[in-house]
């Protein structure tokens, strides 16, 4: 049977290494030909590639071999009928059942594959002996790096017998920083922390970028804080995975005891372990809380509820619909006469069932297919459930035994508990003369009162962006309202209070002030408008939707212009991406599905590759189909006030969300090119009368519904809100817009032109110049045969309708006189 030898991406030298040491080892063995190395490993694979036995094509059955990493798991899921068994030759031991290979703590994963070399007496070439010592060197940093071992020393003394080349690996391994590693560091360097825990100094450094480049290893051990330190964290995030790296450099601190905790392995002085789905600054959170010694919750057994509430399947539908709604619980595992668990119930399906077969079972009803966790799965394992999934229960099950439930209110507190350590980035920003006015005054009156106020969200993305602001975002850890209204009893003006929901609007000049109470918001069902209670300012950030928008300015007087960023938003700003604050954020609130498409289409950003992945499972779920009609609608309505509308509507067809915004919409090829010839339309009109100009989003939208039914299209306006005049504009595009194409194509004269358009909504004309063959005929109406007059006075004696007919026919004339009608 073959063996095929998988590398990570950004695999590293001593990944490499290691890899062609089992091609030395087995002559049998192939090297699935990766797509992706570090730099330093893409250089030596290119130059040595002669040496490489690779395929890229697998055959039915094979060994798996990895080499510097034990994370199988992943080509277990994606190859699982193929792979027969597992080879792993790997530095970062951790216990693994069934697992062939090496797994022991030495400095480098190619010193285990020479080591098997040397004890079979394979000989080998002075090019082969330099590739093997590569990679010892890398990972021993030249034998320098604690969790060096006397066995790396002996591997790499048996190499050097066999004539490695010291002055290649010079060429491969300077230690000098390049330009582009330099840029690297400063453009993804998120955050670089010390701590001191028992006299012992630990790094963690935060590096967030949206491709994996293993050398930031190296490149930190070359700083100064890291070099000092008793023991560093790393923290890379890279796309939708996150990698966590310990190093302990003086063997005064243990980093497998913490990695291990997060599914890590390694030993003392090096451990490692490759997250999915969970942002930087929550891993750093979990790390530090670790070091601190800390109770974390990690596993499904820390946050999941129990004992159980459970419905029996025999039970019947009106029985269980009152059991349910006692305890006000939304659903309930299914169990048989054994206990066992065998489906899932919510009851909003019971109560859809209820109305026509009340005596029914529950078992006819049950959700059969549904995931289980157990009480030692990592609480990630269950987001990733409920996000790509949507199940808003999950049973937690021991030896098939029923133990506990995890739901999503369950998942949202630990994730907060989990975030409870961040520390936030802090740096002066200098704000606008008027924000920088009127927020001092702000900031002296809630020291007055003992508060503490921020300027927040929205406003303060746009400060760091350079745009002009004039509507001000407050938050208030205090009383938004009292400070409010003696902020409007100073300026005279009036304010504007909603009790309810801790919240005030005043204005003052040409600005606009809000203030709110800072809270957090918990939704008790995807897309439900939010339960408010107050909370600290951290807890208010966090309930936002997107880092960019999780940022807060401190407008007090000892550190005014302070910019709060506890999540990355500055840098995601800076990258021009649009993230998620935690993985359950479209199924808590699946209006954000359209808010991040609006973002990124107004900024010209991008989604992260997790937010990217998380929305995709989100729209595949319809969780917009659940969304509130009138948030939904609402958030739709902003979209459409957008300058970049169309880039908007791009993002909607690309991620599939307009079938569920607009029951019974469908995309076609011809609304993109009338969209884009719509946009230009747009530009001319607005440039050339800017008198007339309108609301343009309802004539896009206009675009997009004129093919769809009466019935289908009036009760979205109406559920919009819609102006009377957008749906009057649809009703005669209904009624009228082929029959005037008709009888423009069929004109001969410019009089024939006027008659077919004039009384028409102007909305309705700029629809009709996305017909290509009649555009000119309609603009020939705009800019000319309309303005066309003639005086009342050459009719003298006429009155009423006659000198209303007269004056017609001679405009007529005169249009035809004046302006020749091109042919179509």
């Amino acid at each position: 049977m073959e063996r095929i030898i998988f590398l990570e991406e950004g695999a590293d030298l001593d990944a490499l290494s290691s890899a062609y040491g089992v091609l030395l080892l087995y002559p049998d063995s192939k090297l699935f030909k990766p797509k992706y190395l570090s730099k330093r490993a893409s250089e030596v694979f290119k130059d040595f590639i002669h040496l490489f036995r690779t395929v890229e094509e697998l055959p039915e059955e094979f060994e798996l071999v990895l080499t510097d990493t034990y994370h199988y798991q992943e080509y277990l899921e994606k190859y699982r009928d193929r792979i027969k068994s597992i080879r792993i030759y790997d530095h970062h031991p951790i216990k693994r059942e069934g697992i062939e290979g090496k797994l022991e703590p030495v400095g480098s994963a190619t010193t285990l594959v020479v080591e098997e070399l040397m004890e079979r007496e394979i000989d080998i070439s002075p090019e082969s002996a330099t590739i093997l010592s590569l990679g010892i060197y890398e990972d021993t940093g030249f034998l320098t790096y604690e969790g060096t071992t006397p066995r790396d020393a002996k591997a790499l003394a048996w190499l050097l017998e066999r004539g490695a080349k010291l002055d290649v690996a010079r060429k491969y391994l300077s230690e000098t920083l390049s330009k582009e590693q330099i840029d690297m560091l400063s453009k993804h360097l998120q955050s670089i922390e010390s701590y001191f825990l028992n006299g012992k100094r630990v790094v963690i450094v935060v590096i967030r970028s949206e491709e994996y480049q293993s050398e930031v290893l190296r490149i930190l051990y070359d700083l100064k804080e890291v070099r000092e330190s008793s023991a560093f964290f790393a923290i890379v995030s890279a796309g939708q995975k996150t990698y966590v790296f310990g190093r302990s450099l003086k063997g005064e601190f243990d980093v497998s005891s913490v990695l291990e905790r997060i599914g890590g392995g390694g030993h003392t002085f090096a451990s490692a372990t490759k997250l999915e789905g969970i942002d930087a600054q929550r891993v750093k959170s979990i790390v530090l809380s670790l070091i601190k010694g800390e109770r974390v919750l990690l596993k499904i057994e820390d946050i999941m509820s129990y004992p159980v509430f459970v419905l029996h399947q025999d039970m019947k539908v009106r029985d269980a619909i009152l059991e349910l709604s006692q305890r006000n619980f939304a659903g309930a595992p299914v169990i048989d006469d054994s206990g066992r668990v065998v489906g899932i119930v919510y009851k909003k399906n019971l109560l859809k069932a209820s109305k026509h077969y009340p005596e029914r079972q529950v078992k006819d009803f049950m959700m059969g297919d549904f995931h289980s966790l157990s009480p030692e799965d990592f609480v990630w394992k269950a987001e990733d459930i409920l996000s790509h999934y949507g199940e808003k229960l999950i049973p937690v099950l021991k030896d098939e035994k029923l133990v506990g439930v995890v739901t999503r209110l369950d998942l949202l507190q630990g994730i907060k508990a989990q975030t409870y350590e961040l520390k936030a980035y802090e740096r002066r920003i200098k704000l606008p003369p008027h924000v920088e006015e009127i927020s001092r005054e702000v900031g002296k009156m809630a020291k007055e009162l003992n508060f503490r106020v921020y300027l927040v969200g929205g406003v303060v993305r746009d400060l760091l962006l350079g745009k002009k602001v004039w509507d001000l975002d407050f938050v208030v850890e205090g009383d938004a309202i009292k400070l409010s209204k003696r902020l409007a009893e100073k300026y005279g003006v009036s304010e504007h209070a909603f009790p309810e929901f801790g919240t005030a609007h005043i204005k003052i000049g040409d600005i606009k002030l809000e203030f709110a109470t800072t809270r957090r918001e918990t939704y008790p069902h995807p897309g439900a408008y939010p339960l408010v209670e107050y909370a600290s300012l951290k807890e208010d950030l966090l309930r936002r939707d997107f880092t960019i928008n999780a940022m807060a300015v401190s407008v007090n007087e000892e550190d005014m212009g302070t910019l709060i960023d506890y999540f990355g938003g500055l840098r995601d700003l800076k990258d021009r991406i649009i993230r998620v604050l935690h993985p359950l954020s479209f199924v808590e609130d699946p209006v954000r599905i359209l808010r991040s498409l609006r973002f990124a289409g107004r900024l010209g950003f991008k989604l992260s590759k997790s937010t990217e992945r998380l929305l995709k499972s989100a729209v595949s779920l319809e969780l917009l189909l659940s969304a509130p009609k009138g948030r939904l609608m609402n958030e739709f309505r902003l979209a459409l006030r957008e300058e970049r509308i169309i880039e908007i509507l791009e993002l909607y067809k690309k991620y599939q969300v307009m079938g569920q915004v607009i029951k019974g919409f469908q995309w076609h090829p011809s609304l993109e090119d009338g969209l884009l010839k719509l946009r230009g339309i747009v530009a001319w009109h607005r440039i050339e009368f800017p008198k007339e100009a309108i609301d343009y989003g309802w004539v896009y939208l206009l675009f997009l519904l004129k093919e769809m039914k009466t019935n289908q299209v009036l009760p979205l306006l109406q559920s919009m809100s819609a102006p009377s005049w957008v749906r009057k504009v649809f009703i005669e595009v209904v009624k009228d817009f082929k029959s005037v194409q008709m009888a423009l194509r069929k004109a001969f004269k410019s009089s024939d032109v006027y008659k077919a358009l004039k009384g028409r909504p102007l909305a309705f004309l700029l629809l009709l110049m996305t017909v290509d063959d009649i555009k000119d005929r309609v603009k020939l109406y705009l800019e000319k045969l309309r303005f066309v007059r003639v005086e009342p006075k050459e009719f003298v004696g006429l009155k009423g309708k006659e000198l209303g007919k007269a004056i017609e026919d001679k405009k007529l004339e005169l249009m035809d006189e004046t302006y020749a009608l091109e042919k179509i």
